[in-house]
C-alpha cells in the first residue's frame, strides 16, 4: 500500500486531525483536494498527502487578533452586557407595575359586578330586563316547592 495515498474520508480526516464531516465540509466549501476515481459526486474518495499538505499551506488563515483589539472588544461586550442588564431590570419593574394595575382593575371590576344587578338576563324567550325578573313578570312558572317535579 502506498503511504502517500489516503483511501477514505476516515483516513483523510485522521491525517488532517479533524472529523470526517469537517473534511467533507472543507471539500464542499474550501475545495479540499480529494479525488473521486469514479468521477461521481457521491463516490469513494482518495487523496494524496502531498496535495493535502500543499492545500493546508496555501489556504489563507485568519490572523490572530492583536491583544489590544481583544481587550477593547471585551470591554465593549462588558458595557453592552451591563446596558442589557439595566434595560432588563427596568422592563421587569415596568412589567410588575402593569401586573399590579391589571390585578387592581380586575378586583375593582369584580367588586362592581357584585354590587350592580345585571341589566339583562336571558331566559328561554330571550333577554329580559332585570326589573321584570325581580318582579316576576317574565320569570315563567315557579319550580315546585314540595320537591316533586310537575308534569305538563
Amino acid at each position: 500500500m502506498n503511504d502517500q495515498v489516503l483511501n477514505s474520508w476516515k483516513e483523510i480526516a485522521a491525517y488532517l486531525g479533524r472529523g470526517v464531516r469537517t473534511v467533507q465540509r472543507w471539500e464542499r466549501e474550501l475545495r479540499l483536494p480529494v479525488r473521486r476515481p469514479r468521477g461521481k459526486d457521491r463516490s469513494a474518495v482518495i487523496a494524496l498527502k502531498s496535495d493535502l499538505d500543499k492545500w493546508l499551506q496555501d489556504t489563507p488563515q485568519r490572523p490572530e487578533p492583536h491583544p489590544l483589539h481583544v481587550h477593547e472588544e471585551n470591554l465593549q461586550l462588558r458595557r453592552n452586557t451591563e446596558l442589557l442588564k439595566s434595560h432588563t431590570a427596568r422592563l421587569l419593574a415596568e412589567s410588575e407595575k402593569l401586573r399590579a394595575k391589571i390585578a387592581e382593575s380586575m378586583a375593582l371590576t369584580a367588586t362592581l359586578n357584585q354590587k350592580r344587578p345585571p341589566l339583562l338576563t336571558l331566559n328561554r324567550k330571550g333577554p329580559v330586563p332585570a326589573k321584570e325578573m325581580v318582579s316576576g313578570a317574565s320569570a315563567g312558572p315557579a319550580p315546585p316547592s314540595n320537591g316533586t317535579a310537575s308534569h305538563c
